[in-house]
């Protein structure tokens, strides 16, 4: 789809005590999102949680479904959406009875570790059922509930608040991340809240609910149990585009209580809808462990709570995540500011884990001045997590029960006996690292990522499809001399232990694990399979286990420069405890022509490095990965950071279309270029002045191409775009002007389908219906609308595309998507210039309503061959049929003589109209034609005229689109004009 100049939106977000991170922090995390594709996401995600909700409503009280419902235990249930073949689908909590543990406290004021980790600025978000009780004493006025907090308050998510921050007030519901702030929400709309908040820089949500398997006496079918399903791919989504927005998820409580009907193994195999996502981190429950002073477990103690649901998912990837605690968790209580309550389930284990997930990026934050990106926290807890269960990761306790303790000193240790990085691995490169192994401790390597969003699986794949959801498959390797050591995976078999004999094709957390390894140099690889689809990808790499002299940690953040600055960055310098000797520092990887100096050069004790780049004047515009590298008698170290670099000298910008003197271009036309790495905006500019003495358009964009409409018939136009960044902005005298010319329009062409053989919509999921219709006569698109008429029971279940020609390469329009919601019916004209649709009345959409996608993308295609209207139902019960299918096509043809014919300046006003027409032709010396054609090109009206303006009535006709053509012996115009009386 061709997009209009965007507004970027500032999102203004509340940056005082009580949200907890600085602005800057929040500038720091968002930096490189797309807020403008965020918004849009926002916005479509809210919309389609509303449609959904709306039609699972309306079935609800026709089949008297419970819609909302609070159980004797405080649990609550709703019901949401339905799935594709109509089964309800219910987000729920279930609380049942146990005990509490944590290590959180080794983190904590007073903890063993001294590192008084207590969330301070920091802020956590929670989704749950019902509002929190925000006024009890425990939260300090620390809570802010955002939605309606005017609403019933529940104790699942009073409880579950608590575990997060709650102060010791009373002691016994500390939460993990005492003097942390919260913002919490009602479930309903979780998607489109959630990427508001990531907008906000979000680090850290927790999600306590989910879909049982069976809720309210009935079980949702097999296949969406463990499948990759849109609930999965949203949350994906969201996370792709907000790297370091991490979702923790609770796996769900029907560990002994329920089962799969068709499941991968009997006993496995019961994680439903987003608890299969791949980006977010999905938490088990475990019952009480024995904690040793210096927090360790003896992993025999570690048993899972007989509630926790079982994965693994479809594909066999490793889910659930990771384990915490769930069991019998004292915390607040909504009953009054100072109750508590006991309860246990994942729904306690998921708050255990998010909290003390927030302390590990207060701590990284403390020491390094930076946030993780979610890859590397989610990362750093799979890697240290106490293995549980079976040897190695499995699908009951995940990568095993977290470990606050050890992930907080692998952090704290990073260089000298761990390893954490966050790396970029461009399309067929492999890095490579060498660590050096003490011996008699495990030798331990992961990687992770964000994986791109797969293809979800809708009920149109069968239960248990092993198709894989990864989309960019990174692989790890450790080697020495000749033996390779492979990463975890997953037995065919959920009964059997995990494999690590043959590469991994399925996780985005790989982890390879060497149990005994001899002393000596080990050699860590990372590349990928097949392609990288996004060209480069990020991840993060975790090694325990290795022996290093000394330790160089960034203190700053990755640089945006001008070519005539420098590109200065600070570095920690730490020597292992029983190390000495000096490390001198070099830079690898700089661009051609840089130069690095470091101050000092050299150390032989803890100190800080700087790392000056300078001689960037004749650097060509990109973004480079230095490197700085210390470099010992024992010991080499090297780490990355991002450098991009703009000057002010820049390229004319090359324009591809229109072409430099193309003919016959539309009163619409799409402006492409080609992008400059140097450019961080650019200026278009359209005039029908050579000099630009003034403009048509005058915008600046983000993107490299720009959609211009309303432009004359039969008119010279010239056109630049002037490259700029925060360096500078070009000359506009150096930019490359190129011309086009519009030609005129006819408008009086409909083309009608004839074939209506597959035009039922079915009332079953997934359902598709068309019609096709052959466009002759060898034209070229000037403007085109499609005429639709559908009957349909439920027109907020279905989306309605056109598809072009395969001569043209099939391009798809959307129209429609899941326009309304309990409306019926569509008879309207789909038109760039429409509104959008009321949805009141029989039918729903009427009139003349803008698509989707604009249409205008196809203008100076040819219109030739055979267009497609489709029509696809998604969920079922409801169906309909396609009526009919037309399209009106302005074909636009090359003016006679460009400029200088008075009908080519002819205006036709006012426009909308209220029943009065004018047609002004300037300088008309000679006779003209005026006629009036509706948009299936019947002719309703036809004059003679001699004068310059020339007027008419049109009020005893229908509101609508119309056509006033305007022609003489030698040029001919189409003007569209829109009747609309109220």
């Amino acid at each position: 789809m061709k997009k209009k100049y965007l507004l970027l939106f500032a999102i203004l977000f509340v940056c005082g005590s009580l949200l907890g991170q600085t602005k800057e922090d929040i500038q720091k995390i968002t930096a490189a999102y797309d807020m403008t594709k965020l918004k849009e996401k926002e916005a479509y995600y809210l919309k389609k949680s509303r449609e959904e909700k709306q039609k699972a409503l309306a079935v609800a009280r026709a089949k008297n479904w419970p819609t909302y419902t609070i159980k004797e235990d405080g649990s609550i249930s709703e019901l949401m959406k339905l799935t594709p073949t109509g089964f309800p689908i219910y987000y729920a909590t279930t609380n049942v009875n146990a005990a509490k543990a944590t290590r959180a406290n080794h983190l904590n004021t007073g903890g063993s570790l001294g590192l008084n980790l207590n969330g301070q600025g920091m802020t956590v978000r929670e989704w749950d059922g019902g509002n929190v009780r925000a006024t009890h004493n425990a939260f300090g006025g620390r809570l802010t509930v955002v939605d309606d907090a005017s609403t019933t308050t529940a104790f699942h998510s009073t409880h579950v608040a608590g575990t997060l921050i709650a102060a010791g007030s009373p002691a016994s519901v500390k939460g993990m991340a005492s003097q942390a702030n919260a913002r919490t929400f009602n479930w309903t709309d979780d998607e489109s809240e959630a990427i508001a908040e990531a907008q906000g820089g979000m680090l850290v949500s927790n999600h306590s609910y989910g879909v049982p398997i069976t809720n309210n006496g009935t079980t949702i079918p097999a296949w969406l149990i463990g499948s990759y399903s849109s609930d999965a791919v949203a949350w994906d989504d969201i996370a792709y585009d907000a790297p370091y927005f991490l979702a923790v998820m609770s796996a769900g409580n029907d560990g002994q209580n329920e089962d799969n009907t068709e499941p991968l193994s009997f006993g496995f195999d019961k994680l439903v809808a987003n608890k299969t996502a791949k980006n977010n981190l999905v938490v088990a429950s475990c019952d009480d462990v024995t904690v040793a002073t210096d927090g360790t477990v003896n992993p025999a103690s570690i048993n899972i709570s007989g509630f926790s649901s079982e994965g693994p998912t479809d594909d066999f990837r490793v889910k659930p995540d990771i384990t915490g605690n769930g069991s019998n968790l004292t915390s607040t209580s909504n009953v009054s500011n100072t109750a508590t309550g006991a309860s246990s389930g994942t729904s306690m284990a998921s708050p255990n884990v998010a909290g003390t997930l927030l302390l590990l990026q207060q701590h990284y934050k403390n020491l390094t001045n930076s946030f993780m990106r979610a890859a590397t926290l989610k990362g750093i807890a799979c890697h240290t997590a106490d293995d549980a269960g079976e040897i190695g990761p499995d699908p009951v306790f995940g990568w095993g029960l977290l470990n606050a303790k050890k992930a907080v000193e692998t952090i704290t240790n990073n260089g000298i006996t761990s390893w954490v990085s966050e790396e970029n691995l461009n399309s067929n490169q492999v890095y490579t690292m060498t660590v050096n192994s003490p011996g008699g401790i495990p030798l331990m390597a992961s990687i992770t990522w964000t994986d791109v969003p797969g293809v979800a699986n809708n009920g149109n794949l069968s239960a248990n499809d092993a198709t894989p959801a990864l989309v960019n498959d990174l692989d790890i390797r450790i080697t020495r001399n000749n033996a390779t050591y492979y990463p975890w995976k997953l037995s065919a078999d959920p009964n059997s232990p995990a494999i690590r004999t043959e590469g991994n094709s399925v996780d985005n957390v790989e982890q390879v694990k060497i149990d005994s390894p001899a002393a000596g140099q080990y050699t860590i690889t990372v590349n990928h399979k097949g392609s990288l689809v996004t060209g480069s990808q990020k991840y993060s790499l975790v090694i325990t286990g290795l022996s290093s002299a000394f330790a160089i940690n960034s203190t700053s953040d990755n640089l945006t420069v001008c070519s005539n600055q420098n590109a200065v960055y600070t570095f920690n310098y730490t020597q292992a405890p029983t190390s000495s000797g000096t490390t001198t520092f070099s830079a690898v990887d700089l661009p051609a022509g840089a130069s690095a100096s470091f101050s000092p050069a050299s150390l032989n004790a803890n100190g800080l490095v700087t790392m000056t780049i300078s001689g960037l004047s004749n650097i060509t515009p990109n973004e480079y990965f230095v490197g700085i590298k210390g470099t010992s008698a024992a010991d080499t170290e090297t780490r990355y950071k991002s450098l991009k670099v703009y000057n002010s000298n820049f390229q004319a910008v090359q324009l591809q279309s229109p072409t430099e003197g193309q003919q016959a271009i539309s009163t619409t036309a799409n402006l492409t270029w080609v992008t400059q790495p140097n450019a961080q905006t650019y200026n278009v500019q359209v005039s029908t002045n050579p000099n630009f003495s003034s403009f048509l358009i005058n915008e600046t964009t983000t993107d490299n191409e720009f959609q211009i409409s309303g432009l004359s018939e039969a008119t010279r136009y010239y056109w630049r775009v002037i490259p700029a960044n925060f360096c500078g902005n070009a000359l506009d005298s150096n930019a490359t002007i190129a011309t086009f010319a519009t030609g005129t329009l006819a408008c009086n062409n409909t083309f009608t389908a004839t074939d209506y053989s597959n035009n039922f919509i079915d009332s079953v999921p997934n359902s598709e219906a068309f019609v096709p219709l052959t466009i002759t006569g060898g034209y070229t698109i000037g403007d085109i609308n499609v005429i639709m008429d559908i009957t349909h029971t439920w027109i907020g279940d279905i989306k309605v595309t056109l598809e072009g020609p395969a001569s043209i390469g099939s391009p798809i329009i959307t129209l429609l998507d899941i326009p309304c919601g309990d409306n019926q019916n569509i008879n309207c004209t789909m038109d760039d210039d429409g509104v959008s649709p009321s949805c009141t009345g029989i039918p729903a959409v009427s009139g003349n309503i803008a698509p989707v996608d604009s249409l205008s993308s196809l203008n100076t295609l040819p219109a030739d061959g055979e267009w497609i209207l489709r029509v696809f139902d998604f969920n079922n019960e409801d169906g309909g049929t396609i009526n009919n299918f037309s399209i009106n096509l302005c074909r636009v043809q090359s003016a006679l003589s460009v400029g200088d014919n008075p009908i080519v300046n002819s205006s036709v006003y006012p426009n909308p109209s209220q029943g009065i027409i004018n047609v002004a032709i300037p300088a008309l010396t000679d006779k003209a034609t005026i006629k009036l054609f509706d948009l299936q090109g019947r002719q309703i009206f036809s004059k003679e005229t001699t004068q310059v303006t020339t007027s008419f009535g049109i009020e005893n006709l229908q509101d609508g689109i119309y056509m006033v053509n305007i022609e003489n012996e030698q040029a001919s115009v189409t003007k569209k004009i829109i009747l609309k009386r109220n």
